[in-house]
């Protein structure tokens, strides 16, 4: 019996990695779409499956869908930061919107019966009137990533209404060992770590009271694929309900390390971002009651992670 095939856009990101080991154990024939030259990042998928066709080219597209015949495309492929300059807002928004439309509509031209989810995110929201946003929230973003994800957001409903079983999963943010030394979370792991090991002096950190729902990313691609199961497509938030600071954060990981946060936490004016009116808190009750999906971990198991991976990673290193 031949293996479904799945094709996962950004196979080399964090998400990339969870969804794509995932999908294997599902049974799946999965391939993997990145950059030119992160072919390496691909880990989780098998090296003769890993492709680096620009999704600018679309005859290439075309051409690598009818190859592979994908019965589920994920795409996380995205410039997934939020904070940019004037200079990248021009490439956010043709690497998110304009590659994000090239996809969708080379695979409905060539695989219609295929299924598609876009990995969405909880920035289409913005500095949302209330506290926690669902699906029926108004899409406000305040930033040029989260205008991009919401262009996204609309193509996918738009595909949907002409037939197409696509998904827009609205994602809240969501961490992992594997996630980058930009993002906070992973900051503030390595600073603790190099804290404990005497190798630095201090946190700077900005708004430590900003809110934030973290999840764990293996729990959240597991939200994807459940989302592609089912015969009636719709876009879901996937969270965990939870708010907490940045300051419940750190604090986690400081004491996992046996070290007292203010003790060694400093603010930095120049990190500092607008206050929120209302916390970034995600309602994910709608996929919970419609798919059975919520998540298995909580924020104590994700810092336990996050921390227990960085002190082996700097062992490592320290071996070599």
């Amino acid at each position: 019996m031949q293996r479904a095939s799945a094709l996962i856009t950004g196979a080399g990101g964090q998400d990339g990695f969870y969804l794509g080991r995932l999908l294997e154990e599902k049974g799946y024939e999965v391939h993997g779409l990145d950059k030119e030259g992160h072919e390496s990042r691909m880990e989780a998928i098998a090296p003769e499956r890993r492709w680096t066709v620009s999704l600018f080219d679309t005859a290439g597209l075309a051409n690598l869908f009818r190859r592979i015949q994908p019965r589920e495309v994920y795409h996380l492929a995205a410039f997934s930061f939020v904070n940019t300059t004037s200079d990248e807002d021009r490439a956010v928004l043709r690497n998110n919107v304009e590659a994000s439309h090239n996809v969708l509509s080379m695979l409905f031209d060539e695989l219609p019966e295929s299924r598609f989810c876009l990995a969405c995110s909880a920035e289409i929201f913005g500095n949302a009137d209330h506290s926690p946003q669902s699906e029926k929230s108004a899409i406000q973003p305040c930033t040029i990533y989260g205008v991009s994800k919401a262009a996204c957001h609309h193509l996918v409903g738009l595909y949907r209404m002409r037939g197409f079983h696509t998904s827009s999963a609205i994602l809240f943010n969501h961490e992992s060992p594997r996630r980058g030394p930009r993002f906070v979370t992973q900051k503030i792991v390595r600073t603790a770590v190099a804290i404990q090991r005497g190798e630095a002096q201090e946190l700077c950190l900005g708004n430590v009271d900003t809110v934030r729902d973290w999840g764990f990313a293996g729990d959240y691609v597991e939200a994807l694929w459940t989302m592609l199961q089912s015969d009636s497509p719709e876009d879901y938030v996937v969270a965990t309900g939870h708010g907490h600071t940045v300051r419940d954060f750190a604090g986690l990981v400081f004491e996992k390390l046996g070290l007292k946060l203010d003790d060694w936490l400093r603010f930095d004016e120049s990190l500092a971002r607008p206050p929120e009116s209302f916390p970034r808190v995600g309602d994910a009750s709608w996929i919970k009651e419609r798919l059975g999906w919520k998540p298995k971990h909580d924020l104590a198991d994700l810092v336990s992670m996050m921390v227990d991976a960085e002190l082996q990673r700097r062992s490592d290193s320290s071996d070599i």
